[in-house]
């Protein structure tokens, strides 16, 4: 009945009754290791097209069903071990405001993953979005602190430069834990990381 009062159409090919379809979904999936400075990683999908438009939904219009579909389609297409502990990075309080919710904590826990609440922001810090490869590093410098210290999965949404999971390793390895791998809904292309 939702639906028949506000229509739900696939945002990629415009089918009835869901936020993206299953034909959709397994267009864009690439689920290729990638590399950035420091860390090696698993993502779903590239940050591009059908997915950056799906992600800018869910996190500036809160449309909540992709978080479901974002989480179903990771769910069957990536391995994790579901027992070990995931952070996610905590959203500043700006963010949290605004949506309510903190879109990657969604996605990982909707996906499977054993998010824990172990890192903790300590400092705001101001918007990525636009930062080249040393603005990024510099606003993400001791962003966050490990609260115990443990074997942990990294998952964040995007990964652009890479830069919020190399402050997130960090803090995991200050306390002397251990990272046994780490997982992106999407990433940019490495050309799209702005390294110059």
């Amino acid at each position: 009945m939702f639906s028949a009062i506000f229509p739900i159409n696939c945002l990629g090919c415009g089918a009835i009754d869901e936020f993206l379809c299953q034909s959709c979904v397994h267009a864009e999936i690439f689920h290729n290791p990638a590399q950035r400075p420091g860390f090696s990683f698993i993502s779903g999908f590239k940050y591009e097209g059908l997915f950056a438009s799906a992600l800018g939904r869910l996190k500036n219009q809160s449309e909540y069903g992709y978080a479901n579909r974002f989480a179903e389609a990771l769910k069957n297409q990536i391995d994790f071990d579901s027992r070990v502990e995931t952070l996610v990075p905590p959203s500043t309080n700006s963010a949290m405001r605004k949506r309510g919710f903190n879109p990657a904590a969604s996605i990982a826990k909707k996906s499977g993953f054993k998010v824990t609440n172990k890192l903790r922001r300590i400092r705001q810090s101001d918007s990525q979005r636009g930062l080249d490869f040393q603005a990024r590093q510099r606003n993400s410098n001791r962003l966050f602190e490990l609260r115990e210290r443990g074997e942990f999965l990294i998952f964040d949404d995007v990964v652009t430069t890479g830069a919020t999971i190399r402050e997130m390793i960090r803090a995991v390895e200050e306390q002397s834990g251990r990272v046994l791998g780490v997982f992106a809904l999407c990433s940019t292309e490495t050309k799209g990381a702005n390294y110059e």
